[in-house]
């Protein structure tokens, strides 16, 4: 399978403002205990499944932190057998006033959790969990077309397909000639214009690190999670460093203030 991860740590800060609203069940036989979110002072929620032990007899409007949370690949009630799969969010949550923090150094959590048909950010997520991404070797690389609701292809003024992305596809280095090394497979999607670029001396076998990545969860049978990137630079060449950690930056309440602009640009 491709991009098959089990899972990604999330920091619970990045979500914004957490003010709790209520216990909720779910999962396909509803017998999963959530807590229900509001997000930012929105009507926009999150579902959360919490520590054992966690006390749902909490005031509406609570506000919370979340801790050493993840998001995993879940089953929701539906009516297809088996459920559907989505995103599940758990972790930590504890009160305002709590001292504890992520486990992880904040500079981990270097890329975006998108969602939706619009790649909405949502929060900082650690993309070490998926893969590592100096370990990454080219073998092929192909276009992603535009359709319509009928799944043909979108075509220009001129009758060419559109193209949406290009698929850069890796192996793993590290799981090379491995006997079960059916799940080495990292597919990471750029944007057309950037893609042309990078193409034009690239060979089977380049070592290139990515840049600026999202995950989006998808969780259908060929894969499980759409990984974005903004470029990919050489593994030669000079990675840009990491800001230094600042874990006592304050949280704000505006989750764009919280994720940098660079990583919130979707192509």
């Amino acid at each position: 399978m491709v991009n098959k991860f089990n899972k990604l740590s999330l920091q619970g800060k990045s979500l914004g403002k957490l003010t709790y609203v209520s216990r909720n069940k779910v999962g396909t036989n509803g017998d999963i205990s959530v807590v229900v979110l509001n997000i930012n002072d929105t009507l926009n929620t999150e579902n959360i499944t919490p520590q054992a032990g966690f006390d749902f007899a909490k005031l509406f409007g609570t506000e919370l932190k979340l801790i050493n949370a993840s998001i995993i690949g879940g089953e929701a009630r539906s009516n297809r057998r088996g459920g559907a799969r989505v995103a599940t969010k758990s972790g930590t949550l504890l009160p305002m006033s709590d001292s504890q923090i992520d486990d992880i150094p904040e500079t981990e959590y270097d890329a975006v959790f998108v969602s939706g048909k619009e790649k909405a950010s949502v929060g900082r997520v650690r993309p070490a969990d998926a893969f590592d991404s100096h370990d990454l070797i080219l073998f092929s690389v192909s276009p992603n077309y535009q359709t319509d609701n009928q799944n043909n292809p979108v075509r220009d003024d001129n009758g060419e397909p559109i193209i949406s992305n290009y698929q850069f596809n890796f192996m793993q280095q590290s799981k090379s000639g491995g006997v079960n090394d059916d799940d080495t497979f990292i597919r990471i999607l750029i944007d057309p214009t950037e893609s042309e670029r990078l193409q034009v001396d690239l060979k089977p076998g380049a070592k290139l690190v990515p840049q600026g990545l999202k995950f989006a969860f998808v969780g259908n049978n060929a894969t499980d999670w759409t990984v974005y990137a903004d470029t990919l630079v050489a593994l030669d060449e000079k990675i840009p460093e990491k800001p230094a950690s600042n874990q006592s930056k304050p949280i704000t309440n505006q989750t764009d203030k919280i994720i940098d602009s660079s990583l919130m640009t979707i192509r």
